[in-house]
């Protein structure tokens, strides 16, 4: 996931942004409107002294129209002079103006003669570099530093509780223990994020007791069938002994079914117990001669088959369980003899990388449909259909890796074929 893409960045930019933007705007507004009356008032100053000019030419008459300095000023502001008293307009504008942009102000002249001075609202200039100058401050300077705090703030009390949501849930899949509950502080909390730790607490609890239910029910129905099955070989049994020798093709059908069905009944009982198994810390297991028999073993099987082992280095010990690594490997390399064509050779490799050591199991035989790739280390659920096998054998390596605190993968070979990929550590925890 890409740095842009986590929740926390999100948070902080949109917070820091909408913070930075409001209270920017907010004191460039308050400094702009200062700034406005502050134009206002130099303009009605200035106004003013000129309409004291103005209103003086007037009332000198004649010998007003004579003075320079009154054509200098004239023309230079506008406005509409009215004598109050008597409603006389002696200056006006040259065209009318809405009342809605007018401004004045009253002017007292010697001798407590009251003027109504009218004049256009003033535009104030914007200025590129007033804003630059702004931006530039210290005051939004300081406003992005406390918008970032915030936003910081804002983001980790937001984010902090959903990534510790997040760490149990990966705990959950990664551990295999469905008994763990979210921390106390996050399901006592009154808000959202307390409720979905909550409701996570309650999913957690259904998921724990459906497993538990299915493993129960497995373990159950293997034991039950067992009793059964026997009473069904001793009948077959003792039919064999009846027949004084003549062979009865209907008899060896019973015993084949038999046998499977035992095959089946201690399949489910291994992946039922799988989770039960108390694991001790085991002796060093050196690698090389455990691999040579689990092959021997499997080629008993399939005598028709070829195994070939590559193992790097020779001398590679682990410190795991015997039982769930004979588990992983034999029925790994039986997966791949069932399903390559006779005369092929399936290929173990074994490699040591870092504090891992990997298993890796080719064969030459169709593959696996993509779409059954995420599915395959399910219960009942074969690579091919009306394949051999009931679909528990990578079930029980799947958990048995889990056990062991490995990772198993499957894929499709570009070059034709099928891989198991099986990661474990070298010693167990």
């Amino acid at each position: 996931m890409k740095w842009y893409q986590h929740l926390y960045w999100k948070i902080f930019l949109a917070t820091w942004l909408v913070s930075a933007l409001l209270m920017g705007g907010l004191v460039y507004g308050l400094l702009r409107v200062s700034e406005t009356r502050h134009w206002q008032d130099l303009h009605e100053a200035r106004a003013a002294g000129y309409a004291q000019l103005v209103i003086e030419r007037h009332e000198m008459g004649p010998r007003g129209a004579q003075r320079p300095d009154m054509d200098r000023g004239r023309g230079r502001v506008l406005m509409r002079i009215t004598r109050q008293d008597t409603g006389e307009v002696i200056y006006d504008f040259r065209r009318p103006y809405p009342p809605e942009s007018m401004t004045h102000f009253n002017l007292e002249v010697e001798g407590g003669v009251q003027y109504r001075v009218d004049m256009p609202l003033p535009e104030q200039p914007v200025h590129l570099e007033r804003m630059l100058k702004f931006l530039l401050s210290v005051q939004m300077v300081s406003i992005l530093v406390m918008s970032a705090l915030v936003a910081l703030l804002v983001s980790f009390w937001v984010v902090r509780p959903i990534n510790r949501l997040r760490v149990f849930a990966r705990s959950l899949y990664d551990e295999q223990n469905l008994a763990h509950r979210t921390e106390g502080y996050l399901s006592q909390r009154g808000d959202e994020i307390g409720e979905l730790a909550r409701e996570f607490d309650s999913m957690a609890s259904y998921v724990e007791k459906t497993l538990a239910a299915r493993q129960n029910l497995l373990r159950d129905v293997s034991h039950e069938l067992r009793a059964p099955l026997a009473r069904l070989q001793m009948a077959a049994g003792i039919l064999e002994q009846q027949a004084e020798g003549n062979q009865n093709p209907l008899l060896d059908q019973i015993n084949r079914e038999c046998e499977q069905l035992a095959h089946l009944i201690d399949q489910l009982l291994s992946l039922s117990r799988l989770d039960d198994m108390a694991l001790q810390p085991g002796q060093p297991l050196l690698l090389k001669p455990f691999l040579t028999r689990i092959i021997q073993d499997s080629l008993l099987l399939y005598p028709e088959h070829r195994i070939e082992l590559t193992l790097n280095p020779d001398t590679l010990s682990v410190r795991q369980s015997d039982v769930l690594l004979d588990r992983i490997l034999g029925n790994a390399l039986q997966n791949a003899l069932k399903y390559s064509p006779a005369g092929s050779c399936v290929s173990l490799v074994v490699h040591q990388k870092g504090a891992h050591w990997i298993i890796e199991v080719r064969d030459q035989g169709p593959g696996v449909d993509t779409e059954l790739l995420d599915q395959l280390f399910e219960p009942f659920v074969r690579g091919q259909q009306g394949g051999q096998g009931y679909g528990l054998g990578l079930s029980i390596l799947r958990g048995a890796v889990r056990r062991l605190d490995g990772e198993v993968q499957a894929m499709n070979l570009p070059e034709g074929g099928f891989q198991l990929r099986i990661t474990l550590p070298h010693a167990q925890a």
